[in-house]
């Protein structure tokens, strides 16, 4: 039914739009039929000058016999135009008209200091009669007062299938883009904008070939007149909401440039980082959002670093049918065969051996006598074997449909793969206009896959697996202990322990597997409290992270001060009188019910805004993890809209103490209450302090 409405709508409308085209807007069309003879004229004229060959051809685009000039009074040469407008700039800037102007200031701001006498008073008793009848308490929970009850019958029959039909109407046009183009097109015709555009052209074909300047006036002249018909039947009304729009995208333009640029700077400062790194600082100082935060970018630039990769192995042979081979590629991948590094590369290696037994079909029908199969790169030769390995491998890296992280708490990303069948791109904006739907989270870290040695579960197939990827490892300093933790466990004990699971040696050795065309990709992100919390073996690989503080939330959008001011006022005031009457009264009035909505409105957008443009500086010092005290000031930016977006969950290890307390059967109200100002020893020996035992002895 609706989708018949809108079709039957659209039909309505464009048949209003063709009627006005035909008895409002005829003179433009035939305006339009003139413009393309001059363009056709100038055309030839161009090309039969710049050739050299005789003709006859008397360009028409600087006649002025086929327009109509407006009724105001212009003249037909430059030099009338020019004394005419040296006399209207000196009666413009005369005493008298001067004078006169402000006098007719005078008269506007004596007629609306009348009105503003006549209005204020019926404001003021309203606002004493609103007051008085607020005033009365009552309890009619959740009632609606008749008022209400009127305007809330009135819109569902009014406001609110108008909006809805609005809003499924603007869907239908957005699914059907070209309904809209025609109506565009249209109008450019109706409004002379088509003219102006067909006479541009030509008179720049006239003047490429011409030279003759002396006709721009001319030009000036039909352009004026053309512009008529616009200026006559242009909806002026609709110029307001229109710069509302372009301000708005212009602003948000600013924005978006500005999230992006810090983006690019927290990029430059991860890439100094070295492969392990620690972020410290006390609690709620932002540390596992920092990381967080970092794990995301991390994740996107070894993304750009794979596809950077297969771009130059790309030019290496620049003819070698890539597009081939990424099909046997991503088959070889769908059916299990390549799941890792280590299996693209035996694969191409298989592929070398064929090759070498004579079989050349391993190269896709690549013109290996034309193109060769070598490339030197000024320091040394590669085998096109060689940039296959790297290919097949970076590849992998780039188009292998799973998240990159591995983490101990959860972390959602939403990058894209999209693909059309040729090759695949990722859409990683982190800052889009539109924010992307599709997310997946990050791997679950299993421990054993970092140990080189022994491990928490014998056996356990996924030991040994761990290749590639962003590791993000919160409170590492509760995992793997610090030295004086760990100073009675045995590397010999039977059980698998910090001492004895090689941890640390897979830190430091971690880079061999991940190194693609020697670059490697793998970044391992920790957090903790104190870097000490750490021990100083695995430590002493990192740099340290500490976050000094948090500045106050910023944000990126320009031009918003006024806006938010509004909306602030208009939350302060509201609330406090919205609380008062929720404390007098639990029916639901008109005046309360307006004054909520139009407030909740501001609010909501305000807040949108923040959460769209908003973003906070971290001043962090960083530091090697041999704690030497040399010590580097930088700048790390948050951006609201990257790292809030559902991206974790702060409180990662919540469900041990919920489990806890559901299996409890008290709750905060069933807690023993003080007697008095001053704790009883009954009182004191009910806290199960080891203090207070010892002083009792207990």
């Amino acid at each position: 039914m609706r989708k018949w409405l809108n079709i039957c709508f659209t039909i309505g409308v464009s048949a209003c739009f063709v009627l006005l085209a035909v008895f409002i807007f005829g003179g433009s069309y035939v305006r339009l039929i003139s413009a393309f003879k001059d363009f056709g004229l100038s055309v030839g004229f161009y090309f039969a000058e710049l050739f050299g060959l005789e003709h006859g051809i008397v360009p028409s685009v600087n006649d002025l016999s086929g327009i109509s000039l407006p009724q105001i009074d212009l003249p037909h040469t430059a030099e009338g135009f020019a004394e005419q407008a040296q006399k209207y700039f000196n009666l413009l800037f005369s005493s008298g008209n001067f004078i006169g102007w402000l006098g007719h200031i005078s008269g506007v701001m004596g007629n609306f200091a009348k009105v503003i006498l006549i209005i204020l008073p019926c404001f003021l008793l309203l606002g004493l009669v609103i007051k008085a009848l607020y005033r009365r308490g009552n309890n009619n929970y959740g009632k609606d007062t008749i008022p209400l009850r009127i305007f809330k019958g009135v819109s569902r029959f009014t406001y609110q299938p108008i909006k809805s039909f609005i809003r499924g109407y603007v869907a239908f046009i957005c699914a059907h883009r070209w309904i809209l183009v025609c109506w565009l097109i249209l109008w450019a015709a109706n409004l002379n904008l088509a003219t102006i555009g067909v006479e541009f052209l030509a008179y720049y074909f006239f003047i490429a070939i011409s030279y003759d300047f002396s006709t721009i006036y001319v030009q000036f002249l039909k352009l004026i007149s053309d512009l008529a018909t616009p200026f006559k039947y242009f909806p002026w009304w609709g110029i307001l909401p229109i710069a509302v729009y372009l301000f708005d995208r212009f602003r948000k333009g600013i924005a978006f440039n500005r999230l992006r640029h810090n983006e690019a700077k927290n990029c430059g400062f991860i890439n100094e980082l070295p492969i392990v790194s620690m972020s410290c600082g006390s609690m709620g100082k932002k540390k596992t959002t920092l990381i967080t935060d970092m794990v995301l970018s991390q994740e996107v630039m070894f993304l750009q670093k794979a596809l950077e990769i297969l771009q130059n192995a790309d030019m290496k042979f620049p003819c070698f049918p890539w597009i081939k081979f990424e099909k046997r590629l991503q088959s070889l991948m769908d059916s299990g065969t390549i799941y890792n590094l280590a299996t693209a590369k035996e694969w191409v290696n298989g592929e070398r051996g064929k090759y070498e037994q004579g079989d050349i079909s391993v190269l896709y029908e690549y013109d290996f006598n034309r193109y060769g199969m070598t490339f030197d790169n000024g320091l040394s030769c590669s085998t096109l074997f060689e940039v296959l390995e790297t290919y097949a491998q970076a590849y992998f890296v780039y188009i292998v449909q799973s998240s990159l992280i591995v983490s101990n708490y959860s972390i959602r990303t939403d990058n894209a793969l999209i693909d059309e069948g040729n090759f695949p791109l990722w859409l990683t904006d982190f800052f889009p206009k539109h924010f992307r739907c599709n997310s997946r989270h990050s791997k679950i870290l299993d421990f054993d896959i970092l140990r080189l040695g022994k491990k928490v579960m014998e056996n356990n197939p996924n030991a040994g697996s761990f290749e590639l990827g962003v590791i993000a490892i919160t409170e590492i300093g509760k995992e793997r202990g610090n030295n004086l933790e760990l100073s009675e466990v045995k590397k010999t004990a039977r059980d698998t322990n910090q001492k004895n699971d090689l941890f640390n040696s897979w830190l430091k050795m971690c880079r061999h597997s991940a190194t693609v065309d020697h670059f490697p990709f793998i970044k391992v992100f920790t957090d903790e409290q104190r870097p000490e919390s750490w021990g100083a073996d695995a430590r002493d690989l990192c740099d340290v992270i500490n976050i000094i503080s948090c500045g106050e939330r910023r944000l990126a959008l320009p031009f918003y001060t006024i806006e938010e001011m509004l909306s602030e006022w208009a939350f302060n005031k509201f609330i406090n009188l919205y609380y008062g009457f929720r404390f007098r009264r639990g029916d639901n009035t008109l005046l309360v019910h307006i004054l909520k909505s139009v407030t909740a409105f501001l609010w909501r957008r305000n807040l949108r805004i923040y959460n769209r443009f908003g973003y906070s500086v971290l001043n962090i010092e960083k530091e090697r993890g041999t704690m030497d005290g040399k010590t580097y000031k930088k700048k790390y930016y948050l951006a609201d809209a990257k790292i809030y977006r559902s991206r974790f969950a702060t409180d990662c290890f919540s469900d041990y103490f919920n489990e806890l307390a559901r299996r409890s059967k008290v709750g905060l109200k069933d807690y023993l209450e003080y007697a008095s100002e001053k704790a009883t020893v009954e009182e004191l020996k009910a806290q199960n302090s080891y203090f207070i035992n010892a002083l009792y002895g207990r």
